[in-house]
């Protein structure tokens, strides 16, 4: 197996202080699968201070726990000292700390410091390593494991790594939408006991192992697999409730949490998009409603659905564009007209934004997909067509198309605030019916009418 230029030269400077030092981790799995690692990482017995002496240039990333960025021809390579286990270390807290080697006065080779280092990894296709030599270095089965597509524990230890890192149960769900593997029992049964844990975990990492399983090959699996072990109702507990909530809709041939998976399946892996897809109809369970004929209805629960994805997003730490984003696509995934007018997709396009629209149609079309047969897309070509057309004609569509803007609303006598803002969003409203009006001296007319009207009677 090949590593890179820049790797080598670190495993040469190592070894010739006199150190051990061997590839390991997700890079190790990588190369077993074929594939080129995103990164590096390397174990050695050289202690943080002495790696950084090394190396011209290195960033501390995690000092504390015998982690150097070693920047080199290129390259970022993570040089951790091997991982020991304090013998006083309580398992309840997880006990994992940073050393040279094995714990202090054991005795124990270099290679036994390694093996404990793999130990104490998440999962044993995590817990292989390279030598200098290029030998594979498989202590747990961990090839083997690899073969057989299973997340076994190295030790079958799965209740304490997790213990030691909570955020190992969304990696174990997130190993198994990227790579297609199955937990073991083990795992598993762990995940089910000790899913609470994850309340431990910072929301951004939560966040972000999130991300990889919505944009993996099988984000259904993921979140099925979230709602199965406890997890689920640990990072997004609005979700749970669409589980099992029937429709009772001649449109619809699932529950409101299934639906939500198949609408995720047939959604194309941008992450807005995504997570829209999971989240378009959460607001169903809050809005539902049964008429005399035993029919379901969800009146307005793509609005609720809206503002529910604020709350959830926010909580999880998605910046603010992203939320921005997802709660417009929620709230609007329910914008299919029956007749296709130019007043009602102008509107459309102010509100959703040009840069969105296409976002939007692809998660209207994978609702459509989503629900009963037979598919009808036809409503949908249609505005698609519609709105490409007002588009090449370059209408006015939003605040900036008008003729005029706030240094001229300000030099005809309106002082600075909010009020300006709201004045020009009502001006484009009336744009949008009348695009004849969009000359500044219409527009300036009805600011000063708006100006000059008592404040009961403006708009």
């Amino acid at each position: 197996m090949r590593i890179p230029d820049g790797v080598a030269k670190i495993i040469r400077t190592l070894k010739q202080q006199g150190h051990q030092v061997f590839v390991v981790g997700g890079c190790v799995r990588d190369l077993l699968l074929g594939s080129e690692p995103a990164d590096y990482d390397l174990a050695t017995s050289a202690t943080a201070s002495e790696i950084a002496s090394y190396f011209p240039k290195t960033v501390p990333i995690g000092e504390k726990h015998g982690t150097i960025a070693v920047l080199i021809d290129g390259f970022s390579v993570e040089v951790s000292t091997f991982k020991w286990v304090a013998p006083a270390a309580s398992a309840e807290r997880g006990g994992s700390t940073a050393g040279k080697g094995d714990a202090p006065g054991t005795g124990r080779s270099s290679l036994s410091g390694l093996e404990q280092d793999l130990a104490l990894r998440d999962f044993t296709i995590n817990a292989m390593a390279i030598d200098a030599s290029g030998t594979l270095i498989d202590p747990f089965g961990g090839a083997d494991d690899l073969r057989q597509q299973v997340l076994r524990s190295p030790s079958d230890e799965a209740e304490q790594r997790i213990i030691e890192d909570p955020l190992r149960m969304l990696r174990a769900v997130r190993f198994c939408c990227t790579l297609g593997f199955s937990m073991s029992r083990s795992v598993y049964e762990a995940i089910v006991k000790r899913y609470d844990l994850l309340q431990r975990v910072a929301p951004e990492r939560v966040r972000e192992e999130l991300n990889r399983i919505l944009l993996s090959e099988r984000p259904a699996k993921g979140i099925r697999l979230l709602l199965e072990t406890g997890l689920l109702g640990q990072v997004m507990p609005e979700a749970v409730l669409m589980a099992g909530f029937e429709q009772y809709s001649k449109h619809h041939d699932k529950d409101v949490f299934e639906h939500a998976m198949a609408v995720l399946e047939a959604s194309p892996p941008r992450l807005a998009v995504r997570l829209a897809a999971l989240l378009h109809d959460i607001g169903k369970p809050r809005t539902f409603s049964i008429d005399k004929k035993g029919a379901g209805h969800f009146y307005s629960h793509h609005q609720a659905g809206g503002s529910m994805a604020i709350e959830i997003l926010k909580r999880l730490k998605y910046d603010n564009k992203t939320i921005e984003k997802v709660s417009m696509l929620v709230a609007e995934h329910m914008s299919r007209f029956p007749k296709v007018r130019d007043k009602t997709l102008k509107r459309l396009i102010s509100r959703v934004g040009e840069d969105n629209l296409a976002d939007l149609f692809d998660l209207q079309r994978a609702d459509i997909l989503g629900s009963a047969p037979p598919y009808d897309f036809s409503l949908l070509e249609a505005m698609r067509v519609e709105i490409a057309r007002i588009l090449s004609e370059k209408q006015p569509l939003r605040v900036q198309d008008l003729a005029i803007n706030g240094h001229d609303l300000l030099a005809l006598g309106f002082s600075p605030g909010p009020e300006i803002g709201r004045l020009l969003e009502r001006l484009l409203a009336e744009v949008l019916e009348n695009p004849e009006k969009n000359n500044p001296a219409v527009l300036l007319k009805m600011a000063g009418e708006y100006l000059s009207a008592p404040d009961s009677t403006r708009w």
